[in-house]
Formats: structure tokens, sequence, C-alpha cells
């Protein structure tokens, strides 16, 4: 019996080391894990855009870009994009991000937002919407995806060109001038294809 109780000593006094290493080990590397506070627009030096500001605006922009897709062919409403149509829209959206980057500094462009109103706010849709006709038009992003045409180009992209272009439109409509280019005749235009995800 001495024998058997030995043995049980032993086994409960390493069952014990091994527990006791164990807690202290637990003890140990929990001591090191401390919650920091959650700091999400943390400033970085020369008033660059956060990380999580950038990924929050692709998102955006991805949303709105999806919604736009689908408003041309309301099929597609509910159904999620292929991997290729979701990288080509990401990749307008990183267009769209860079366009942002370059014409604001973040401090601007918070200061534009803020002075919106939340419920309804016109500045982010606006500035969203100029830089994607954009993008659409000088990079050719969303290729075969969106189609433009002239009256969305007039309503949102506000530059030199759809403003000269609607002065000499209105020069040459009420001059009555003979040099101007005649009318061409109406051809019937080809509806574009439905796209399918």
């Amino acid at each position: 019996m001495k024998t058997e109780t030995k043995h049980f000593f032993k086994k409960v006094c390493i069952v014990g080391l091994i527990f006791g290493l164990i807690v202290f080990l637990m003890v140990f590397f929990v001591k090191g894990v401390r919650a920091e506070d959650n700091k999400p627009f943390i400033k970085v030096p020369n008033d660059e855009w956060p990380s999580q500001v950038i990924f929050d605006t692709v998102q955006v922009c991805y949303q709105g870009t999806l919604r736009w897709v689908a408003m041309g062919n309301p099929n597609l409403m509910n159904m999620p994009p292929p991997y290729h149509i979701q990288r080509i829209m990401t990749i307008h959206c990183f267009c769209v991000l860079d366009k942002l980057r370059t014409a604001y500094k973040l401090t601007v462009w918070t200061k534009m937002l803020s002075k919106d109103n939340p419920s309804a706010p016109v500045v982010a849709p606006k500035e969203f919407m100029q830089k994607a006709v954009m993008c659409l038009k000088e990079h050719n992003t969303l290729t075969g995806l969106v189609v433009l045409d002239e009256d969305m180009l007039d309503k949102f992209l506000n530059d030199n060109e759809t403003s000269t272009r609607k002065q000499k439109e209105e020069t040459d409509n009420g001059s009555g001038t003979s040099d101007s280019i005649p009318e061409q005749p109406n051809e019937p235009l080809e509806e574009a294809p439905q796209i399918n995800f």
C-alpha cells in the first residue's frame, strides 16, 4: 500500500505542476494583451487619408456602382456579380477614390461632408458621381457595364468641356448663322444589350 501511495502522490504532484505551469502561462500571456480605445480615424502625418477612410470610401463607391449597374438592368438587383465583374467595379472605385484624394485633402473632405445635411446628403453623391463619370470617360472603367447618355454627362459632369458644349449649342441655336453644321437626320439608336451576371 505504501508503494501505491507514493505513486499516487507523484502523479498528483506532476499533475499539479503541469496545471500550475498552464495557469502561470495563461496569466503571463493574458497580461500582455490589453484592450485599447478604438480610434477609427487616426490622423496620418501630412494629412493623408487613413486606411479605414479609404476602405469605407471604396465600399460606399462599390455599393453605389452596384446600384448604378442594376438600375440599367433591374433583373440584376438581387444577384451577386461574379468575381471578374466585382473586380471591374472595384478598379473603378479605386479610380474614383484616387480622384477624390487628389482633389481634396482629408480635412477639406471631412469639412465638406460635415456641412452637408446627414438626412439628405448632396455633397458626397455629387462628388462621387462627378468622379465616376470622369473615370468612365478618361480611363474607360466599367466598359460594357454602364452606358452614359448626354443627359447624365450634363447633369453630373461639371467640367469645362460640358459647359463649353452647352454654350456652343445655345449660341448655335440662337444665332441662326449659316456657318453652323446642318442638323443630321435622326437615326434610330440600337438598344444596348442586357447584361447578365
